[in-house]
C-alpha cells in the first residue's frame, strides 16, 4: 500500500496551503471566528474557485468527484493554518448522505448548490444527553401531502447558523431512523447560536412540528448511510488533526529558538529538544496512521477493499489520532508558556481546535464504545490491505 501522496495530489496540498496561508496570517483564525460567519469569506470564495467546494461531488452535479485521499490532502492544508471553512461539515458530509440517499431531484437541486460553493448544509444529528450512537429522539411524522414533521432538538449542530438547509436524523412513526431535509427559515426552526470550546460556530436548534421532507424515499438503510458518512468524516477529520499538530510542532520549534532565557534560546536547553522530538514522533505516526485510514477508504471507494472494514479503520485511526492530538496539544501550549493559552496565540488556537477534534462527531468515548460492541478488538491488525495478493 502506498502511503505517500502522488504529484497531483501533493500540488493539491500546496495549492490549498498557499491559498489558506494567504488570509490565515497573525490573527487570521481569530477574525475568523469572531466574525459573523464563522469563517473567511474570501478564502471560501478562493477554494469554491479552486473547485474545492465540489472535490467530493460527482461530476454529474458539478463537482470533481475526487476521493478520500484528495479530501485528506485539502483537510491537511486547511489544518496547517487552523483554518474554519466548513469544507467537511457543510459541504462533505451533507454531500455524502445526499449522494446515498437523495432522489434525483434532491441531488440535482442540493448538490448543485454545494458544489458551486453557493451554499453549506448542516447535519443535525447530535442531540443533548443522547449517545451518538443510539437512535435519535427526534420524531418525524408522515402527512397527507407527502411532507413531514419534526419535532425535537439537536446540539451541537456545526455552523448551522449559515446552512440554507439542515439535513436532520429522526425517528419515524415504524421505529427507523429517517433523514429529513429543512429549510433553515422553515417556520418552527429555533436555533440558539454559540461557539464551541474551539471557538468554532456551532447551535442548538429546536424543531418543532416542522415542515420539510425526507431524504428519498424512505426505503433505503439509513442507518448504514449515516454509519458510512460518519466513518469517511472521521478519516477526514485525522488529516485536518495532522496539519493541526505538524504546524504546531513548527511554530513550537520556531518559538523556542527564538525566545530567550537565561540570556540564550530555549532550544538550547537539552530537555526541551528532547520534548520538541517526541512532538516530532507523535506527529509522524499519528499522520502514518491517518494515511493508512485514508488508503482504507480509498480501497474501499475503489472496490478493491470490503466496505466493513471502514467503520472499524476509521475508529481506530481517530482513536489513535485524538489520542495523539491531546499530547501534541498540551505540549505546545506547555512549551510556549502562558502566552500559549490566549485566544490572541496562534497556538492557543492549534491547541483548542485539536482537542475540539476530539469530541467530534460522537468523540473518542463513541468509537472506544463501537470498538468493544465489535470483533475487531479480538482480530489483529493487518499491515496491508488484500496480503494475499501482496505476497
Amino acid at each position: 500500500m502506498n502511503l505517500d501522496l502522488n504529484d497531483d495530489q501533493q500540488l493539491l496540498f500546496e495549492t490549498v496551503d498557499s491559498a489558506v496561508g494567504r488570509d490565515y496570517t497573525m490573527g487570521g483564525r481569530a477574525s475568523a471566528t469572531s466574525s459573523d460567519l464563522g469563517w473567511n469569506a474570501r478564502t471560501w470564495s478562493t477554494l469554491t474557485e479552486l473547485g474545492l467546494t465540489g472535490l467530493t461531488i460527482d461530476e454529474d452535479h458539478g463537482g470533481v468527484g475526487a476521493g478520500p485521499v484528495e479530501l485528506y490532502a485539502s483537510l491537511q492544508a486547511i489544518g496547517r493554518h487552523a483554518a474554519t471553512e466548513p469544507l467537511l461539515d457543510g459541504v462533505a458530509l451533507p454531500g455524502w448522505l445526499i449522494t446515498d440517499l437523495g432522489d434525483p431531484t434532491q441531488q440535482k437541486e442540493l448538490l448543485g448548490a454545494l458544489a458551486a460553493g453557493e451554499a453549506t448544509i448542516a447535519v443535525a444529528h447530535a442531540e443533548p444527553g443522547r449517545a451518538w450512537d443510539a437512535a435519535p429522539a427526534t420524531t418525524v411524522t408522515s402527512q397527507d401531502d407527502g411532507s413531514v414533521t419534526i419535532t425535537g432538538v439537536k446540539a451541537p449542530v456545526a455552523h448551522a447558523d449559515q446552512a440554507s438547509h439542515l439535513l436532520v436524523t429522526a425517528v419515524d412513526s415504524d421505529g427507523r431512523t429517517q433523514v429529513a431535509v429543512v429549510e433553515s427559515s422553515t417556520s418552527g426552526v429555533a436555533r440558539a447560536d454559540g461557539r464551541t470550546a474551539d471557538w468554532t460556530h456551532a447551535s442548538q436548534v429546536t424543531f418543532t412540528d416542522v415542515q420539510g421532507v425526507l431524504l428519498g424515499d424512505g426505503t433505503a438503510d439509513v442507518t448504514a448511510a449515516l454509519r458510512s458518512a460518519f466513518a469517511r468524516a472521521r478519516i477526514a477529520l485525522t488529516g485536518e488533526a495532522v496539519g493541526l499538530m505538524e504546524s504546531g510542532l513548527t511554530l513550537t520549534v520556531e518559538y523556542l529558538k527564538s525566545r530567550k532565557q537565561f540570556g540564550v534560546p530555549l532550544s538550547t536547553f537539552q530537555a526541551l529538544v528532547h520534548r520538541a522530538a517526541d512532538l516530532y514522533a507523535q506527529v509522524e505516526l499519528a499522520r502514518s496512521m491517518a494515511l493508512y485510514a485514508t488508503a482504507t477508504a480509498e480501497a474501499v471507494a475503489n472496490g478493491t477493499a470490503d466496505s466493513d472494514v471502514l467503520t472499524s479503520t476509521a475508529d481506530d485511526a481517530f482513536v489513535f489520532v485524538c489520542d495523539a492530538a491531546i499530547g501534541v496539544a498540551e505540549e505546545i501550549v506547555q512549551l510556549h508558556g502562558g502566552i500559549g493559552m490566549t485566544y490572541e496565540s496562534e497556538i492557543g488556537h492549534h491547541a483548542a481546535r485539536l482537542v475540539g477534534i476530539t469530541a467530534t462527531l460522537g468523540g473518542v468515548e463513541a468509537a472506544r464504545r463501537r470498538a468493544v460492541a465489535s470483533d475487531t478488538v479480538l482480530r489483529a491488525p493487518s499491515a496491508l490491505l488484500n496480503n494475499a495478493d501482496a505476497a
